[in-house]
């Protein structure tokens, strides 16, 4: 029998994209492994139009469902923020390897895998974390240069706050950098963004600003940009990867802490909680890099030194890993 894989997650305006992505590098990184693979989503338009895009087998099924073992294959991979316990402890008593990404929720886990270098949990059996285990597609480690590219005006700043940017904290910083001198500003618009006419508003009359919706292609944008805003989440990673350094605005007050731990990495600038940067903050942060370019080097530098970019490709490793032993069990 052909072993198989469940990707188990969920995506969309509320919760972002990230979880989703997070899966598809992972499932992309098992390319080469003679698996069946299929995911289990939430029936939201922009997580359906990506998996559609790149051709993954799918099936509507939220997280919280609570029969998971009816659609579940040998290893099941569970990203998402919500408690799973009741869901893995089904899995888990039908025989089923689960591996958690980026969720604590329960020690009944095969394996717990915190994606980040920023990780302050206790120690659990099974848990593993640091730089070596960040989530970077294929389409990133293919389009990094060997060598970095250089400081160099105008500024080229990226704005790309996620898939649905719950706060519209596109539109607070472009209002911030229209009337700054020295950059070229790029904007992306994510699949889950529910106020496409505001920036199409603010486009008019400003020659500096181009906008991109939904691009399937992140890592070339990000190849050709100094510096990038941002919000918490992979995305500072996938930037870390690509030696961007990027300012940071949190949209939960949860945020807090992570973003002063970010900033401690010397990868980024973290701006705070999006509701406590005073005025003038934004402006702030991006003429610090536009006017010191030995900043921008050095920020640069610590930013695509942060991780080798293997980290799905290990995780890819494990999932095969845990089908061989399910293998040699079943034949013992």
């Amino acid at each position: 029998m052909q072993n198989s894989v469940t990707f188990w997650t969920e995506g969309g305006p509320s919760v972002g994209m990230g979880h989703v992505m997070r899966c598809i590098n992972i499932a992309h990184a098992l390319d080469e492994q003679e698996l069946l693979l299929h995911f289990l989503v939430n029936n939201e338009r922009p997580v359906i139009d990506r998996l559609n895009s790149e051709a993954i087998f799918h099936i509507t099924y939220p997280i919280t469902g609570r029969h998971p073992s009816r659609l579940a294959g040998d290893v099941v991979i569970i990203d998402t923020k919500k408690d799973v316990s009741s869901q893995v402890h089904t899995l888990k008593d039908d025989g089923r390897k689960v591996i958690l990404i980026d969720n604590t929720s329960t020690d009944e886990a095969d394996a717990v895998i915190m994606p980040t270098p920023i990780y302050k949990g206790a120690p659990k059996g099974g848990l593993i974390a640091g730089s070596e285990y960040i989530i970077i597609g294929e389409r990133f480690r293919n389009a990094r240069e060997r060598e970095m590219p250089g400081f160099s005006l105008p500024l080229k700043v990226l704005v790309t706050m996620g898939g649905s940017d719950p706060n519209n904290l596109t539109g607070v910083i472009l209002k911030e950098l229209k009337d700054i001198d020295g950059i070229e500003v790029t904007a992306v618009i994510g699949p889950a963004f529910s106020t496409k006419s505001t920036f199409e508003n603010l486009k008019s009359g400003w020659d500096k600003c181009s906008f991109v919706h939904n691009p399937q292609d992140m890592a070339s944008l990000m190849k050709n940009s100094h510096v990038a805003f941002t919000a918490m989440g992979t995305t500072i990673f996938e930037l870390a990867y690509m030696g961007v350094p990027s300012i940071v605005i949190g949209n939960y007050e949860s945020d807090r802490e992570d973003l002063a731990s970010i900033q401690d990495l010397g990868i980024s600038k973290g701006l705070g909680f999006h509701r406590d940067i005073p005025p003038g903050q934004i402006c702030a942060a991006i003429t610090a890099f536009r006017d010191d370019a030995a900043l921008w080097q050095e920020t640069a530098m610590k930013a695509r030194a942060l991780t080798d970019g293997r980290g799905a490709l290990r995780i890819a490793n494990l999932i095969t890993s845990m089908l061989c032993s399910e293998k040699t069990a079943r034949v013992v």
